[in-house]
């Protein structure tokens, strides 16, 4: 599968959207944070956290016993993406 499809598929998926979303209101997020703004368990969120961070949608930081989100704000598609996130 080329990169483009991937990454359009990616995006595709509302609770992916809704992640996007909230690193964009609120800046970084741990995972767990995530999980807990979406309603979604830690092992879903985690899930599709990893199909955002394989398309470098968004960065991923170990920090002590916590990963923290960051959205990749240079990525030309998410750039595209975000102006209709809301």
């Amino acid at each position: 599968m080329n990169e483009l499809t991937k990454c359009l598929k990616a995006a595709a998926n509302e609770r992916r959207l809704r992640i996007l979303y909230e690193l964009k209101r609120h800046g970084p997020l741990t995972v767990n944070g995530i999980a807990k703004r979406i309603r979604l368990s830690l092992k879903s969120t985690s899930k599709h956290i990893q199909k955002l961070a394989e398309c470098n949608f968004i960065k991923r930081e170990q920090k002590s016993l916590q990963v923290w989100c960051t959205l990749n704000r240079r990525h030309p598609l998410l750039q595209s993406l975000l102006i209709h996130v809301k």
